[in-house]
């Protein structure tokens, strides 16, 4: 009996050490300030992998200044599901984000919105069936 108790808790407290690290890196703590930024630049690089899709773009400062941002999204199999594709975004396109930037300052942030110059909104808060957050139903690729 005492050796099944010890399975038992050994293996609850692996359960507990490896949920911790995974709840952690899906917070959005770093962005929880509440403040959205609108930023009109060109996009440089676009990453569309797991564990999350990110968008570097440079944007030029009132100052005349040219500084690069990089924003992420969820995972391709979310960003599918919101209606995003691979093919999107291009280096060289000019887009209009609109991201929560990190509690730091730093130049990084969570991707609520991306404008098209062809007018298309590529939207990272809602899905194709209209339900909106970060998490986001993984029903597959869209049939359209």
């Amino acid at each position: 009996m005492k050796s099944k108790t010890v399975i038992l808790v050994s293996l609850s407290l692996g359960a507990l050490i490896v949920t911790v690290p995974a709840s952690a890196h899906h917070s959005v703590a770093a962005f929880a300030n509440g403040k959205t930024l609108t930023l009109n630049g060109t996009v440089t690089e676009w990453y569309w992998a797991n564990p999350h899709c990110l968008l570097k773009f440079d944007v030029q400062t009132d100052s005349g200044v040219v500084v690069q941002w990089v924003a992420e999204t969820q995972a391709p199999a979310n960003m599918i599901d919101a209606g995003w594709r691979k093919n999107d975004l291009k280096p060289g396109d000019e887009i209009t984000v609109t991201v929560r930037q990190a509690n730091n300052g730093n130049l990084v942030g969570r991707i609520l919105r991306v404008e098209l110059a062809d007018g298309r909104t590529l939207d990272a808060t809602q899905d194709r069936t209209g339900a909106t957050g970060n998490e986001y139903h993984l029903s597959g690729a869209p049939t359209d």
